[in-house]
């Protein structure tokens, strides 16, 4: 193979994967940290949060971060992202973070999150991932955590939704108080993609010889 070739080829191979993780970088959620300065994108369901700043989370950059306050006894707050249709599909693994910091927690008050698994009519199929939580229960210690995993996704899934719950017991004095940033959903392409468009590269690269 002439020295030139070996160069292309190389350019190419180095192309494919570059477009490739360039697909599995691409955040599903919208204003993951809360940058705007308020919930644009999110959703807050059963009382109200606040966006404050300057406090961030260690994931990424920034100076914003979601804070819910929940003192209504036995009730739920709930901070929610819906990703855009058609975004992932089944059979999809799905990397996950979030950037969480607790601030009271009191009278049987804890916090969840969950991921749902939705399909194109918005009904919930499953969580594969579980109901994550309760998490950081006890005394709260003033310093971000950062929690991360994977999950494939279940037949028929089309979107997801993840959700973060601050929910207080039934007893009086419940509260359940919480900062979230930096949430990050990320669709890990497949292996095929990388050789699709690899193959796709190479035919370019092949034409343009033949050209020649």
């Amino acid at each position: 193979m002439k020295a030139t070739s070996k160069v292309v080829v190389s350019f190419v191979c180095a192309a494919a994967f570059a477009l490739a993780a360039g697909q599995a970088s691409a955040n599903l959620i919208l204003n993951p940290g809360f940058e705007t300065g308020d919930f644009t994108s999110w959703l807050v369901l059963g009382a109200t949060g606040t966006v404050q700043s300057p406090d961030n989370g260690p994931s990424a950059g920034g100076t914003h971060n979601a804070f819910l306050d929940n003192q209504a006894v036995a009730a739920n707050l709930a901070l929610q992202q819906t990703t855009a249709a058609a975004s992932v599909g089944s059979g999809v693994l799905v990397n996950y973070s979030f950037d969480l910091k607790a601030g009271i927690n009191a009278a049987g008050g804890v916090l969840f999150v969950h991921i749902f698994d939705q399909n194109s009519g918005g009904g919930v199929i499953g969580q594969p991932t579980g109901l994550i939580g309760p998490l950081l229960v006890g005394p709260p210690d003033g310093v971000w955590h950062t929690f991360s995993g994977s999950f494939t996704t279940l037949a028929g899934t089309d979107h997801l939704t993840i959700e973060f719950d601050a929910t207080t017991g039934a007893d009086a004095g419940s509260i359940e108080q919480m900062h979230v940033d930096n949430v990050v959903l990320n669709a890990v392409p497949e292996p095929t993609t990388v050789t699709l468009v690899g193959l796709g590269l190479l035919g370019l690269l092949g034409l343009r010889r033949r050209k020649a």
